[in-house]
């Protein structure tokens, strides 16, 4: 299911001694992909409660002592299922400096996210930024590449929801999907980025594997989605995010529609 939810609950308040030198972080809107209901709830709200025992909360959609500050960082994020593994991506943007800092962990099961998600989302404020990606307890820095259209022509592994990516000389993409459906790009180089745009009408196939109900009524109503990825990895790697239209659902069908979601996206360039 793709479920980008809202971090609604609030779990802190104003009045239980919190410190004035706390910093203000805003919690935007998580993408969760191939969990259930109840289970990415649970996460969503097991990340947010940890995050107040770092500073104040200030969600962009509710009514809180905070809201009329502006935040010191800005935090986002994904859990999605890749082979039966949760990754967990966190995003954090210091809003003094412009420096953004990524964390990026997979592991086999929920109960082991969730034992480690305390450490998991202590280390994404405490590693600094700068392109800093943190992977458990190891830390490399990502360095951009030069982005041409000779480093990214060919075929590449997609990220969740994507099989394979072939990007074509003159500005064109195809993609196909996990449920066997394909999508056509386009795509332009913009400051050393890669930016791709679907151009396909929206089909419910595209949002396998949802319920048909909410895939068709999904599919009428969302946004294209959208990819800008940078080089990495001796050109083996396009790394960024995807932005799309995300949807919370439950058993009785759409809850909310969820315009601007956005999640990490990691491609691996293929060996073939």
């Amino acid at each position: 299911m793709l479920l980008a939810f809202f971090l609604f609950s609030v779990l802190y308040s104003p009045n239980m001694g919190a410190e004035e030198s706390k910093p203000v972080i805003r919690v935007m809107p998580f993408t969760i992909e191939g969990l259930g209901l109840e289970e990415a709830r649970f996460l969503s709200t097991l990340i947010q409660s940890y995050v107040t025992d770092i500073g104040e909360v200030d969600s962009p959609f509710e009514e809180t002592e905070t809201a009329a500050l502006s935040p010191d960082f800005i935090l986002s994020g994904s859990i999605t299922v890749d082979q039966d593994s949760r990754v967990l991506s966190l995003k954090i943007l210091k809003t003094k400096t412009g420096e953004t800092g990524y964390h990026a962990s997979t592991h086999k099961t929920t109960s082991d996210l969730t034992l480690k998600i305390r450490s998991l989302v202590d280390a994404a404020f405490s590693t600094g930024f700068a392109g800093t990606v943190v992977s458990g307890t190891s830390q490399e820095e990502i360095r951009r590449e030069l982005l041409t259209d000779g480093k990214i022509l060919g075929t590449w592994r997609g990220d969740a929801g994507l099989e394979i990516v072939r990007i074509q000389g003159g500005g064109t993409a195809i993609a196909i999907l996990s449920s066997g459906a394909q999508m056509n790009f386009v795509y332009k180089i913009e400051d050393n980025t890669l930016k791709l745009t679907q151009v396909s009408p929206n089909r419910a196939r595209f949002y396998h594997p949802m319920p048909f109900e909410v895939a068709r009524e999904l599919s009428s109503r969302a946004e294209p989605w959208q990819y800008e990825l940078f080089l990495s990895d001796n050109g083996t790697v396009l790394r960024g995010v995807k932005k799309s239209t995300g949807v919370a659902y439950g058993d009785n069908g759409v809850v909310e529609f969820i315009p601007g979601s956005s999640r990490e996206a990691e491609w691996i360039k293929s060996s073939r």
